[in-house]
C-alpha cells in the first residue's frame, strides 16, 4: 500500500508539473494573441478608412464617368449636326464666297485653295474623330485669321497628345490591376481551398482525441475500480488466512498437549512392560465367588493401541501444520500477486493520465488551430468578396478602354495628323 501511495504521489507530482507548463503555455498563447488582436485591430482601421476613401472615391468616379458618357453622347450628337450643316453644299458654297479682310493677301487666288485645304484637312480630322472642337475649328479656318486657327491647332494637338498618353497610362494601369485582382484572387481561393481542407483535418482531430480521451478517462476508471476490487477480496482472503492460521495454530497447541500427555502415559506403560489396555483373566469380577477378592490381572500381552492413537494424534498435527504452512505459502503469494497487481495498475494509470494529459493539450491546441482557421476562412471569404467588387468596378471602368483602345489610339493619331496637316498648310500660307 505503501508504494501504491508513493506511485500516486509520483504521478501527481508530474501531472503538476504538466500542469504548470501548460498554463505557462497557455499564457504564451494568451499574449501572442493579444498582440495578434491588437495589430488586426490597427489593421482593420486602416483597411476600413482606405475602404471608406475608396468607396467615396469610386462614386465622385462613377459620377464623372455618367456625366462624361452623357457630355460625350451630347457632344457627339452636336457633332454629327455640326458636321451636316458644314459639309453641306450651301456651306462649301458661302464658304468660298467669303472673302473677310483680315484674309486679304497679295496672291488671293493661291491663299484662297490652301484655307480650302487646310478646312478640308480639318473636316476630314472632325469626321474621323466626331470631335466638335474641330468642327467648328473648321469652320473658324474659313472666317479667322490662320495665327489664331493654328493656335488652336496647336492647343488641340497637345490636348489630343495628352489623351493619348493618358489612355497608355490608363490602359497600363488597368492590366496591372487586373493582373493583380486575378493573382490576389488566385491565391485568396488556394488558401480558401487550404482553410477548408485545415478545418476538416482539425475537427477530424479533435473528434479521434476526444473519443481517445473518453476511451482512456474509461480505462482508468476501470482499473481503478478493479484495483478496488482486488483490495477488498485481498483484505476478505488475508482475513480468511488469519482465522485459518489462528484456528489451526490453536488446534496444533491443543493436539500437542494431547500427544504429550499420551506419550507421557505411553512411556509411563512401557517402563512398568504394561501396555494400555490389557485384558482381564476369564475370571471377572462378576464371577468372582463372593468373599473373594477382585479378579487379577493375568501377564498381559503387548498391546499397541496406545500407539496407533499416538501416531494418529502426530498425524493429525502434522497435517494441521501442513495445512498452516500451506496457508501462509498461499498468502505470501496472493500479497506477492495483489502488490505486483497494485504496482503494474499504478503504472498502467499514470500512463494513460500522461496520455490523457498529452491528448488534452494536443485537443486544445487543434481547437485552437480550428479557431484561427475558421476565422482566416471568414477573413478569406470577405477578401474574396473584396477583390470580386474591385474586379467588377475595374472591368466597368477598364473594359470599354480595353477593348477599343487600338481604334481609339488609331483614331486619335489619324486626329492628330489630320490638324498637323492642316497646320502645316495654313503655315505654308502664311
Amino acid at each position: 500500500m505503501k508504494a501504491a501511495k508513493d506511485d500516486e504521489i509520483a504521478t501527481g507530482r508530474k501531472l503538476k508539473v504538466s500542469i504548470d507548463a501548460s498554463i505557462a503555455e497557455i499564457q504564451e498563447k494568451f499574449a501572442q494573441e493579444a498582440k495578434q488582436l491588437e495589430d488586426t485591430q490597427a489593421q482593420l482601421a486602416l483597411d476600413t478608412e482606405f475602404l471608406k476613401n475608396l468607396t467615396e472615391k469610386c462614386a465622385t468616379m462613377d459620377a464623372d464617368y455618367d456625366k462624361r458618357v452623357k457630355d460625350r453622347l451630347t457632344e457627339i450628337d452636336a457633332v454629327g449636326d455640326t458636321i451636316k450643316i458644314l459639309n453641306s453644299d450651301e456651306s462649301f458654297e458661302a464658304f468660298d464666297k467669303q472673302q473677310a479682310p483680315t484674309l486679304l493677301q497679295t496672291d488671293a487666288a493661291a491663299t484662297q485653295k490652301q484655307r480650302k485645304q487646310a478646312v478640308s484637312a480639318l473636316m476630314r480630322a472632325a469626321r474621323l474623330s466626331g470631335s466638335p472642337q474641330i468642327a467648328m475649328l473648321a469652320a473658324s479656318a474659313q472666317l479667322d485669321a490662320f495665327t489664331k486657327v493654328k493656335a488652336l491647332i496647336t492647343k488641340m494637338v497637345t490636348e489630343l497628345a495628352k489623351q493619348q498618353k493618358d489612355e497608355v497610362e490608363h490602359r497600363d494601369w488597368c492590366i496591372g490591376e487586373l493582373n493583380s485582382n486575378k493573382r490576389d484572387t488566385t491565391a485568396a481561393y488556394d488558401k480558401k481551398d487550404s482553410l477548408t481542407a485545415q478545418i476538416a483535418d482539425h475537427t477530424k482531430t479533435i473528434a479521434k482525441l476526444s473519443a481517445d480521451i473518453d476511451a482512456s478517462k474509461a480505462a482508468v476508471a476501470e482499473m481503478m475500480k478493479q484495483m478496488k476490487s482486488a483490495s477488498e477480496t485481498r483484505e476478505a482472503e488475508n482475513a480468511d488466512f488469519q482465522t485459518t492460521v489462528s484456528d489451526h495454530r490453536v488446534m496444533s497447541i491443543i493436539l500437542t498437549k494431547a500427544l504429550d500427555r499420551m506419550k507421557q502415559v505411553y512411556a509411563l506403560l512401557q517402563q512398568r512392560g504394561l501396555k494400555p489396555g490389557a485384558p482381564h483373566i476369564q475370571t471377572s469380577g462378576t464371577h468372582t465367588d463372593p468373599g473373594n477378592g477382585p479378579a487379577k490381572f493375568s501377564k498381559s500381552g503387548k498391546n499397541a493401541g496406545g500407539g496407533r492413537v499416538v501416531a494418529m494424534l502426530e498425524e493429525v498435527l502434522a497435517d494441521t501444520r501442513k495445512t498452516e504452512d500451506q496457508a501462509m505459502a498461499s498468502e505470501g503469494d496472493s500479497q506477492s500477486a495483489y502488490e505486483n497487481f497494485m504496482k503494474d495498475s499504478n503504472k498502467s494509470i499514470l500512463k494513460t493520465t500522461q496520455a490523457i494529459s498529452d491528448m488534452t493539450g494536443a485537443r486544445a491546441t487543434a481547437k485552437e488551430e480550428l479557431s484561427m482557421a475558421k476565422t482566416d476562412f471568414s477573413q478569406t471569404m470577405t477578401e474574396l468578396e473584396g477583390l470580386n467588387d474591385t474586379n467588377g468596378d475595374l472591368h466597368k471602368s477598364c473594359d470599354y478602354v480595353l477593348k477599343n483602345f487600338d481604334a481609339r489610339q488609331q483614331a486619335r493619331a489619324a486626329e492628330m495628323e489630320a490638324l498637323n496637316e492642316a497646320k502645316n498648310i495654313l503655315s505654308g500660307a502664311k
